[in-house]
């Protein structure tokens, strides 16, 4: 391989790595927001089915 695509590769393996990262963390927030939600207000939809 060409020496100058190993910089290349890392950064792109950074970037993912970065991502994924993020990825996880908004979700664990998500998770603890719908935790906190008050359930008994949450109102069924019509239009809503579990297929």
């Amino acid at each position: 391989m060409p020496d100058g695509l190993w910089p290349v590769l890392v950064l792109i393996a950074f970037v993912i790595v970065y991502v994924i990262v993020r990825i996880r963390e908004y979700m664990r927030v998500s998770e603890e927001q719908w935790e906190k939600v008050d359930k008994t207000k949450l109102r069924e939809w019509d239009d809503d089915e579990d297929d």
